[in-house]
């Protein structure tokens, strides 16, 4: 079963760094783009060691990618799911 986190702390620290982060993501991506190299969304997070799956926020998206999955509440504080693929670190996680 998902880890339920609450959206605070480093979490919505990583969430609000990422909002932060739109602009240079467009300007890398069209920079890439008129170099004719791959510039998506996800080429951006790869070349800057972040999670796609959950734009780099740590907490997993909802399957159509708008807003987080909840999983629960804790009192009056709703859990949203953690990410799998980076383990909630918001970054490309490498296998040792």
């Amino acid at each position: 079963m998902a880890r339920g986190v609450p959206f605070t702390g480093e979490y919505l620290s990583r969430y609000l760094a990422g909002q932060k982060r739109w602009n240079e993501a467009r300007e890398w991506r069209a920079k890439e783009a008129g170099a004719g190299r791959p510039s998506t969304y996800q080429d951006f997070c790869r070349a800057h060691g972040l999670c796609a799956a959950c734009a780099a926020s740590g907490v997993a998206l909802n399957e159509n990618g708008a807003g987080f999955r909840t999983v629960g509440s804790s009192g009056n504080l709703p859990l949203y799911e953690e990410c799998e693929v980076c383990g909630g670190t918001g970054r490309i996680v490498t296998p040792s």
